[in-house]
C-alpha cells in the first residue's frame, strides 16, 4: 500500500489558521496591549483609539522602584557607558563590567558564593535545569504548579520529567521513591507561586532531599525583595541552603536579567553546559545598572518589606471579609479566584471602567474553573489606591455567579 502524499504548503497554511480560529472560538484569543506610560502605579492604555489611564494591579513591580530616580539613573549611567545593546554572548565577545558589578553584588546579598546573570529568568531556569541535568540518567521532579520555564528546561534537559502535587511531601517522597534507579534526581519548586500567591514549605522539602539524596533547586522569583531578611528570599529567611537558585531582576529590582545562585562549581557548570546561556545575547547594559541601583535604594531603604507587607494584608482582609475566594496568604500576590471565564472577563471589565487594570487570568495559565483575578500590590500603591479598589471590588461583589459559589 502506497503512502498519503504529505500536505502542501497551502494545506499546511490552513490547518494553523484553523488553531487560531479555534482560540478565537474559545474566547482565549491574546492580544498585546499598548501602554504609554513609564510605568509605576499607574498605566495609560491604548485601546480602541482611546487613551485611557487606570492604576496597575497587574505589575510584579513589588517595591514600586521601576520610577526610582536612582534606579533610573543607574539605567541611564550604564547605557551612556556601554551603549543600549551588548552586541554578542558573553563567553563570544565578553561582557561589559556592569553585569559582572551586579553579580559580585548579587552574590553577596543572597550570600551564595558564586552568580550568573542572564538575559531572562526564563532562560536562568533553562540554563540550570538543562546543567543540572547533565549528561547523565536524571530524573527531573518538579511541583506541579512550577512556571513554564521550568517546565520547559526540564524537557530541554532530555531527564525524565516526574510532576508531584503541589506543595505535597507525601507525593513528593513517592515520586523519589519511584526514580531511585537514575543516577541523578533534582527536586524543582518555587519558594512563591506566581498565580496564588502562596509559598512552599521549603524547609520540609530541603530536609526531604538531604534525606534521600536528591540535588533541590528554588526558584526564588516572587519572593526576592518581598520575604526574608532585607529581602533576601525565603531560603534566607529559613535558612536554608539548596543547591541553586534562580530568579529574575525583573520584578522587586525593576530591571531585567535572570539570576542563578549557588556555589561556584554548579554556576561554572551552568556557564559551560547552560545552553540557554551561552547561545544568547547578553542583557543590555542599562538593565544591568538599573538592577545594581535597585539592590543599592532597598540596602538603604528603611522597613520598605515590611510596608509592602502590611499594605498587601489589608488588601487581602477587606476583599476575604467582603466574601471574596481570597486564598490566606503573606505576599503581594492576591488572586481572587472566580471560576469560570466568562464571569472573570466581566469583572476585569467592570474594574478596568472603574480605573482598575486587572486583567483575567484564564486557562492555558490556570486550569479550567480556576479563573481569577491576579491581584498585586506594590510599595508604589498609595493608601487611596488601595481604598478605591477595595470599593471598586465591593461594588461588583453582588450577582456574581461563579462568585458566590466559590466563596
Amino acid at each position: 500500500m502506497g503512502h498519503e502524499p504529505p500536505p502542501t504548503w497551502t494545506e499546511q497554511r490552513a490547518h494553523l489558521r484553523d488553531e487560531l480560529a479555534a482560540i478565537t472560538a474559545a474566547g482565549r484569543l491574546r492580544r498585546r496591549v499598548e501602554i504609554d506610560s513609564r510605568g509605576g502605579r499607574s498605566v495609560i492604555v491604548r485601546e480602541n483609539g482611546t487613551r485611557r489611564r487606570l492604576v496597575n494591579w497587574a505589575s510584579n513591580d513589588y517595591l514600586g522602584l521601576a520610577r526610582d530616580l536612582h534606579v533610573r539613573n543607574g539605567a541611564a549611567k550604564a547605557l551612556r557607558r556601554y551603549g543600549p545593546g551588548a552586541t554578542a554572548a558573553r563567553l563570544l565577545s565578553g561582557g561589559p563590567r556592569c553585569h559582572r558589578r551586579l553579580e559580585e553584588r548579587l552574590a553577596q546579598w543572597l550570600g551564595t558564593e558564586e552568580c550568573l546573570l542572564t538575559t531572562t529568568g526564563y532562560q536562568a531556569n533553562a540554563a540550570a535545569l538543562v546543567a543540572l541535568a547533565g549528561e547523565v540518567e536524571c530524573a527531573l521532579i518538579l511541583d506541579r504548579l512550577c512556571h513554564a520555564s521550568l517546565y520547559d528546561g526540564a524537557r530541554l534537559s532530555n531527564g525524565q520529567l516526574l510532576r508531584f502535587k503541589h506543595n505535597d511531601l507525601a507525593d513528593l517522597a513517592h515520586r523519589l521513591d519511584q526514580c531511585e534507579g537514575a543516577r541523578r534526581r533534582l527536586v524543582v519548586v518555587e519558594s512563591v507561586y506566581s498565580m496564588d500567591g502562596d509559598e512552599a514549605p521549603l524547609a520540609a522539602i530541603h530536609a526531604l532531599c538531604r534525606e534521600r539524596g536528591a540535588l533541590l533547586l528554588v526558584d526564588e522569583a516572587h519572593a526576592l525583595g518581598v520575604l526574608g531578611p532585607d529581602g533576601r528570599g525565603l531560603c534566607a529567611e529559613l535558612g536554608i541552603v539548596p543547591d541553586l537558585r534562580t530568579a529574575t531582576c525583573s520584578k522587586a529590582l525593576a530591571a531585567q536579567g535572570g539570576i542563578i545562585a549557588g556555589d561556584r562549581e554548579l554556576v561554572e557548570l551552568v556557564v559551560n553546559t547552560g545552553r540557554a546561556f551561552i547561545f544568547s545575547t547578553a542583557p543590555v547594559p542599562a538593565a544591568s545598572g538599573a538592577a545594581v541601583a535597585a539592590l543599592n535604594v532597598l540596602r538603604d531603604a528603611d522597613g520598605l518589606c515590611d510596608q509592602l507587607a502590611q499594605a498587601s494584608a489589608e488588601v487581602r482582609t477587606a476583599l476575604r471579609k467582603q466574601g471574596w475566594n481570597v486564598p490566606e496568604g503573606r505576599t503581594p500576590i492576591i488572586p481572587v479566584i472566580i471560576g469560570g471565564e466568562e464571569e472573570t472577563l466581566a469583572l476585569a471589565a467592570k474594574l478596568r471602567q472603574a480605573g482598575h487594570w486587572t486583567p483575567a487570568i484564564r486557562p492555558p495559565t490556570v486550569p479550567p474553573g480556576q479563573c481569577r483575578l491576579r491581584i498585586t500590590v506594590t510599595a508604589g500603591h498609595t493608601p487611596r489606591d488601595r481604598r478605591k479598589l477595595v470599593e471598586a471590588m465591593a461594588a461588583n461583589r453582588g450577582g456574581l455567579k461563579s462568585a458566590d459559589q466559590a466563596g
